[in-house]
């Protein structure tokens, strides 16, 4: 009777372990970094609804602050899987860093409230600043030095210099860049301690809630649809386990498409890992998520470029070598 009892429990654990397994393959381990900001919904959605599980994967979801420390516990190999920024992106491939982008993890979009996902350069309603040219002397936060805050800032002063040669500003000496949490902004900017903050969603919306505010440049000033961040994994990485590579782009794209087709029970999962309340999410803009990654090469030359134009890189590089598009095969 005993054996029969064992033998029943065993044939139930495996049969539990096909249902587990989605497909009926084995479930491949994966430690997955993501930031707590809209961007990485696709992410929250694939685990919070079995997508991930359902492609083969077994994924543990570790939160990071920065995207710096993201990818220094890539290198290191505490995640496998992690997100960059697209300047990160760009600095890491001219630095020789061995990274490779494969998926598009959002472009920034305009949203109903009439501030974008990835806002810009943003003040209090009652800031003597009115435009760019206004920030001569004054302090601005940023989330991360080389990454979207400072790339999309530099190319904005960039393109005001242009059009305002008269009120031009040095922006190695003009203004003074101060390094925060995008979570710790809105109280900077309340208490005074910078004048103005490039902002994220769901930050904004959060701060809008709290403060009237003026946007003084947005990202579309610098590039519209700006190419925000990227999936990431080690180049070796993506060489030795092309078949991971390849079930989490499938449920990535699945995700994806859930999104599009649920955006407000999208939002409500937000929620669980961004800490935002529901009136927060009901109200921020999401960003574009694309199934094909080869459509983010053109706006991520041209981030390059800005890059290279504004001295915030020697020189470009292909970026072939850099975005695996959906053809290519993973780690080529």
């Amino acid at each position: 009777m005993l054996r029969n009892a064992m033998r029943f429990l065993a044939l139930t654990a495996v049969f539990a372990g096909v249902l587990l397994s989605g497909s009926g393959f084995a479930q491949t381990r994966v430690k997955l970094g993501y930031m707590p900001i809209a961007e990485e919904t696709p992410k929250f959605v694939a685990s919070d609804k079995g997508i991930f599980r359902k492609h083969g994967l077994d994924v543990e979801m570790v939160r990071f602050e920065s995207g710096p420390d993201m990818g220094t516990a890539l290198l290191g190999g505490s995640v496998q899987i992690a997100m960059i920024g697209t300047p990160g992106l760009i600095s890491a491939a001219v630095a020789g860093r061995p990274i490779v982008a494969i998926v598009d993890n959002g472009s920034n979009t305009m949203g109903k409230d009439g501030h974008e996902y990835y806002t810009g350069l943003v003040v209090l309603a009652n800031s003597p600043i009115k435009d760019i040219g206004d920030l001569k002397g004054k302090r601005v936060a940023l989330n991360v030095l080389k990454a979207n805050s400072e790339a999309q800032t530099v190319l904005q002063v960039h393109r005001w210099n242009k059009e305002h040669p008269d009120q031009a500003i040095d922006i190695s000496r003009d203004i003074h860049f101060v390094t925060l949490p995008f979570g710790s902004m809105p109280a900077a900017l309340e208490k005074g301690l910078v004048d103005a903050a490039s902002m994220i969603e769901p930050y904004m919306t959060q701060l809008v809630q709290a403060r009237k505010t003026r946007i003084i440049a947005p990202v579309e000033y610098a590039l519209p649809a700006w190419p925000v961040s990227f999936g990431i994994v080690l180049r070796d990485y993506a060489r030795q386990h092309a078949d991971v590579v390849q079930k989490y782009r499938a449920a990535w794209t699945e995700s994806v498409r859930w999104i599009r087709d649920h955006p407000d029970d999208a939002r409500v999962i937000m929620q669980k890992y961004t800490g935002v309340s529901p009136e927060v999410a009901k109200r921020i803009t999401l960003p574009a998520w694309s199934d094909d990654i080869g459509s983010t090469f053109k706006p991520t030359q041209l981030v390059m470029d800005g890059m290279v134009t504004a001295g915030m890189i020697a020189k470009p590089i292909d970026l072939h070598d850099v975005i695996l598009d959906n053809q290519a095969p993973a780690g080529k």
